[in-house]
Protein backbone atom coordinates (compact mmCIF):
# COMPACT_ATOMS: atom_id res chain seq x y z
CA UNK A 1 0.00 0.00 0.00
CA UNK A 2 3.02 2.23 0.44
CA UNK A 3 3.67 2.62 -3.29
CA UNK A 4 0.08 2.29 -4.52
CA UNK A 5 -0.44 5.97 -5.36
CA UNK A 6 2.98 6.24 -6.97
CA UNK A 7 2.26 3.25 -9.21
CA UNK A 8 -1.21 4.57 -10.03
CA UNK A 9 0.17 8.00 -10.93
CA UNK A 10 2.92 6.43 -13.05
CA UNK A 11 0.39 4.35 -14.96
CA UNK A 12 -1.81 7.40 -15.50
CA UNK A 13 1.07 9.49 -16.83
CA UNK A 14 2.18 6.68 -19.13
CA UNK A 15 -1.36 6.37 -20.51
CA UNK A 16 -1.42 10.10 -21.12
CA UNK A 17 1.78 9.91 -23.14
CA UNK A 18 0.54 6.87 -25.04
CA UNK A 19 -2.69 8.64 -26.00
CA UNK A 20 -0.79 11.76 -26.99
CA UNK A 21 1.75 9.94 -29.15
CA UNK A 22 -0.47 7.30 -30.75
CA UNK A 23 -3.06 9.81 -31.95
CA UNK A 24 -1.03 12.54 -33.68
CA UNK A 25 -3.71 13.47 -36.22
CA UNK A 26 -4.69 17.11 -36.02
CA UNK A 27 -8.34 18.08 -35.77
CA UNK A 28 -10.33 21.27 -35.41
CA UNK A 29 -12.43 21.72 -32.29
CA UNK A 30 -15.40 23.98 -32.84
CA UNK A 31 -16.93 24.97 -29.52
CA UNK A 32 -19.73 27.50 -28.97
CA UNK A 33 -17.70 30.68 -29.16
CA UNK A 34 -14.15 29.43 -29.79
CA UNK A 35 -12.55 27.45 -32.59
CA UNK A 36 -9.32 25.56 -31.87
CA UNK A 37 -7.25 24.39 -34.82
CA UNK A 38 -4.31 22.02 -34.76
CA UNK A 39 -5.23 19.99 -31.68
CA UNK A 40 -4.29 16.33 -31.73
CA UNK A 41 -6.90 13.66 -31.07
CA UNK A 42 -4.93 12.29 -28.12
CA UNK A 43 -4.80 15.59 -26.28
CA UNK A 44 -8.48 16.24 -26.94
CA UNK A 45 -9.37 12.82 -25.43
CA UNK A 46 -7.18 13.46 -22.39
CA UNK A 47 -8.62 16.95 -21.93
CA UNK A 48 -12.23 15.75 -22.19
CA UNK A 49 -11.68 13.00 -19.61
CA UNK A 50 -9.98 15.49 -17.27
CA UNK A 51 -12.79 18.04 -17.61
CA UNK A 52 -15.38 15.29 -17.03
CA UNK A 53 -13.60 14.23 -13.83
CA UNK A 54 -13.53 17.81 -12.54
CA UNK A 55 -17.23 18.35 -13.33
CA UNK A 56 -18.21 15.12 -11.59
CA UNK A 57 -16.12 16.10 -8.55
CA UNK A 58 -17.91 19.46 -8.31
CA UNK A 59 -21.29 17.75 -8.63
CA UNK A 60 -20.40 15.25 -5.89
CA UNK A 61 -19.01 17.82 -3.42
CA UNK A 62 -22.35 18.61 -1.70
CA UNK A 63 -22.95 14.93 -1.15
CA UNK A 64 -19.41 14.28 0.05
CA UNK A 65 -19.36 17.21 2.46
CA UNK A 66 -22.87 16.67 3.83
CA UNK A 67 -22.99 15.91 7.53
CA UNK A 68 -25.23 13.19 8.85
CA UNK A 69 -28.02 14.92 10.83
CA UNK A 70 -29.09 11.71 12.52
CA UNK A 71 -27.13 11.01 15.65
CA UNK A 72 -27.43 7.41 16.68
CA UNK A 73 -27.73 6.89 20.37
CA UNK A 74 -27.55 3.74 22.42
CA UNK A 75 -30.32 4.93 24.77
CA UNK A 76 -33.07 3.74 22.45
CA UNK A 77 -32.46 0.14 23.43
CA UNK A 78 -32.83 0.80 27.14
CA UNK A 79 -36.25 -0.25 28.39
CA UNK A 80 -36.64 -0.28 32.22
Amino acid sequence: MKYFYFILLSILVSFLFIFANLNPYLITLDLFFVKFEGVSIGYSIIFSVFIGAIISLFLQLPRLLKRNPKVLSNKKDENP
